[in-house]
């Protein structure tokens, strides 16, 4: 199957321990010259050195690698046979603690992301990393993004492989998004419609806190089941909209209560260093569904 940046396939793994299903997934050429192949796979090396390193409950594994016919090395991480939160919450119809549990694993992975940097890369690591000075960039936030494992717990993927994408494609971070990834899209990372400014220009503004905007609209998803922007059809007219620094319209939802919505809002924040930090919003979140649940 295809996914956002490449090609997934389902495995199955067989070790000493017992064997499990896997996914095995792989960059996608899109045209890329095989010259380039050589230094996006040492480039790539560098990003899935940082993924094996991230140890949390909410992130995704990385179990190995694999170099076969394929021009780039295929990742292997655990096979999550739930699928993604996108596809959870609008075909399942979670429940109350369901819909208040998930953001807060979302916003843990990513406050494990911001922590993780200077407890175990900063000095471990000799070669450039792929990341901001206040920790490791996600940089593709989304609800094809976060899995649901057999537990029901949401769990981040695809950490950094967005960027890559990007600077391998000789375009902007936005203009290589695809699909719906779009809508999720930190505001700043799309040139305004009055600025005289080339789009490849953007791409230098990625960081964490583009993450945290991102965040906010998961959680709009979640407690809506709605996508952001879910009243414009077309991704052009999104485009548009963000452009136009017009923020996404509150869904109706008995679960996006005002609290909810002026979180959100904060993740939304137009000026970037405004915004608060996944420890703080994990924090916010976590009080939001113990506040809730009590009532």
């Amino acid at each position: 199957m295809k996914g956002a940046f490449g090609s997934i396939t389902k495995a199955r793994l067989t070790t000493s321990e017992g064997s499990c299903m896997v996914a095995v997934k792989h960059l996608r050429p899109c045209g890329t010259a095989a010259a380039d192949w050589k230094r996006m796979t040492l480039r790539l090396r560098r990003e899935i050195t940082v993924w094996q390193r991230l140890d949390h409950e909410n992130v995704i594994p990385l179990l190995g690698t694999i170099e076969d016919e394929q021009p780039c090395i295929g990742m292997v991480s655990p096979w999550m046979e739930a699928g993604n939160l996108s596809a959870f919450v609008s075909r399942l119809s979670p429940t109350l603690v369901h819909r208040l549990q998930l953001p807060c694993d979302v916003a843990a992975g990513l406050r494990y992301r911001e922590h993780f940097l200077g407890s175990k890369l900063r000095n471990a690591y000799l070669s450039p990393l792929p990341v901001h000075s206040k920790g490791v960039i996600h940089g593709d936030v989304t609800g094809a993004n976060v899995l649901i494992g057999d537990d029901g717990v949401g769990r981040l993927v695809d950490f950094g492989l967005s960027i890559i994408k990007a600077e391998f494609e000789g375009t902007s971070f936005i203009t290589s998004t695809r699909g719906g990834a779009l809508r999720y899209r930190a505001l700043e990372l799309v040139p305004s419609i009055d600025a005289d400014v080339q789009i490849d220009e953007r791409i230098t503004q990625l960081n964490t806190m583009c993450d945290i905007y991102s965040l906010g609209s998961v959680v709009l998803e979640i407690l809506s089941s709605h996508i952001p922007y879910f009243s414009i059809s077309d991704d052009i007219l999104v485009t548009l909209a963000l452009s136009r620094r017009i923020l996404p319209e509150r869904p109706p939802s008995d679960f996006l209560t005002d609290p909810y919505w002026a979180l959100i809002n904060r993740c939304w924040e137009l000026e970037a260093s405004s915004r608060p930090s996944a420890d703080q919003v994990y924090t916010s979140l976590s009080d939001l569904r113990d506040a809730r649940l009590l009532q």
